[in-house]
C-alpha cells in the first residue's frame, strides 16, 4: 500500500488533513446537492457576464471539430457495435405493438405531405428523369417491337378465319426471304427504329401530360390516401421488406462510407467549416446564458442532471476508495508549495 504524502511542517500537515476531511465531508455528506445548487447558481450568474468569444474562439472549435470528425482514427469495433444495436432494434417486440399512427399523427402526416407537395421543381425533375431515361425508352420500344413481331408471326385473327390465307402469308414470307435474304433483317431494324422513335415521342408527350395532371391537389390526395391505408400498419410490417442482416449492412456501409471516404473529402471539410462559421457569425456577441436560453436549457434541467449523475458517481469513487486520493492530489501541491510555511514565519508562528 502506498504511503500517503503529507507536508513536513506539522502545522501545515494538520491544515492539509483538515482540508481533506472538509472536502470529503462535503462530497459524501448530505449537503452535496445543496453545494452543487449553490455552485450552479454562481456559474449561471457568471454565464450572464461572459460572451461566447471570451471563452472560446472559432478557430479552436474548428480545430476540435476537424480533430474528431475528420482526423481521428476510428476503431474497428464501432461497426460491430452498430451492427449489434441494429439487430436488437430490428428484433424488438415493440414494433409489433406500435402502429405508424402511434409514431406519426395525422396532423404531422398532413404537414409533411403539404411540404412535399410544395416541391414542384423536384417533382417535375423526377418525372423527367424517369420518363426521359434512355433505359425506359429502350425497354418500352423493345417490348412493343416484340409484341408486333409476335403478332405478325402468328398471323392475325382475320387471316386465320379465311381458308388458305395463313398458308398464303407463309408462302409470301418464304418467297420474300429467298428473293432478298437481307430484306427481312432490314425490315426488322426499320421496325425497331420506328418504334423507338415513336416511343420517345410518346414518353415526351406523357411527361408533359403527367406534369399537368399531377396537380398539387392530386398529389396531396394520393399521398393522403396512401397514408390512410398504411397508418394502421404495425411498425413490424417493414420487417417484411428489410431483414435484420440488411439493416445491419446498411448501417455498416453508411458508417464505413463516412469513416473511410466522405469525411476526408474537401466537400465535407467545407460544410463543417461553413456550419461553424455560421454559428459564430450568429452568436459571437451572445452571452453563455443567452446560448443556454436559445437551445432551451434551463437551470432546472442542469440541476436535474447534476442530481442524477454526481451523487452516484461520487459514491462509487468513495466505495472504491478512490475519492480520498483524488481530493489529496488536488490539495497537496498547494500545501507543499511552502506558502503556508512562509505565512507562519511572517506571523512568527
Amino acid at each position: 500500500m502506498t504511503k500517503k504524502k503529507t507536508p513536513a511542517h506539522p502545522v501545515v500537515a494538520a491544515l492539509y488533513e483538515a482540508h481533506v476531511s472538509h472536502s470529503m465531508a462535503l462530497l459524501t455528506g448530505d449537503g452535496l446537492l445543496e453545494h452543487l445548487s449553490a455552485e450552479l447558481d454562481a456559474d449561471l450568474v457568471n454565464a450572464k457576464k461572459l460572451k461566447l468569444t471570451q471563452m472560446v474562439s472559432k478557430e479552436q472549435i474548428l480545430a476540435t471539430a476537424r480533430a474528431y470528425a475528420v482526423e481521428m482514427p476510428m476503431s474497428g469495433g464501432i461497426p460491430e457495435l452498430v451492427g449489434d444495436i441494429a439487430r436488437v432494434l430490428h428484433a424488438h417486440p415493440i414494433h409489433d405493438d406500435t402502429k405508424l399512427s402511434d409514431i406519426v399523427s395525422d396532423k404531422q402526416a398532413r404537414e409533411i405531405i403539404n411540404k412535399a407537395v410544395e416541391l414542384h421543381e423536384l417533382r417535375d425533375k423526377l418525372i423527367h428523369a424517369v420518363l426521359g431515361n434512355p433505359l425506359l425508352v429502350e425497354m418500352s420500344s423493345d417490348l412493343i417491337s416484340r409484341g408486333i413481331k409476335g403478332y405478325l408471326a402468328q398471323g392475325n385473327a382475320a387471316a386465320k378465319g379465311i381458308p388458305g390465307a395463313s398458308a398464303l402469308m407463309g408462302l409470301g414470307k418464304s418467297v420474300l426471304s429467298k428473293a432478298s435474304p437481307g430484306l427481312e433483317k432490314s425490315l426488322d431494324e426499320g421496325l425497331q427504329a420506328y418504334v423507338r422513335k415513336s416511343t420517345q415521342a410518346t414518353l415526351r408527350t406523357s411527361e408533359e401530360s403527367l406534369k399537368a395532371k399531377l396537380s398539387d391537389e392530386t398529389v396531396r390526395r394520393i399521398a393522403l390516401d396512401v397514408w390512410a391505408d398504411i397508418k394502421h400498419w404495425p411498425a413490424s410490417r417493414f420487417r417484411e421488406y428489410v431483414s435484420a442482416a440488411s439493416l445491419e449492412e446498411i448501417f455498416v456501409i453508411g458508417y464505413e462510407f463516412w469513416r473511410g471516404e466522405l469525411r476526408h473529402t474537401p466537400y465535407y471539410g467545407v460544410l463543417l467549416e461553413v456550419a461553424i462559421d455560421s454559428f459564430f457569425d450568429k452568436y459571437h456577441d451572445a452571452t453563455l446564458q443567452f446560448l443556454l436560453d436559445e437551445v432551451g436549457v434551463t437551470r432546472e434541467m442542469i440541476f436535474a442532471e447534476l442530481s442524477r449523475f454526481a451523487p452516484p458517481a461520487i459514491a462509487a469513487l468513495h466505495k472504491a476508495k478512490l475519492l480520498d486520493g483524488i481530493v489529496r492530489r488536488q490539495l497537496l501541491p498547494f500545501y507543499q508549495s511552502g506558502r503556508i510555511e512562509a505565512i507562519l514565519a511572517e506571523q512568527g508562528t
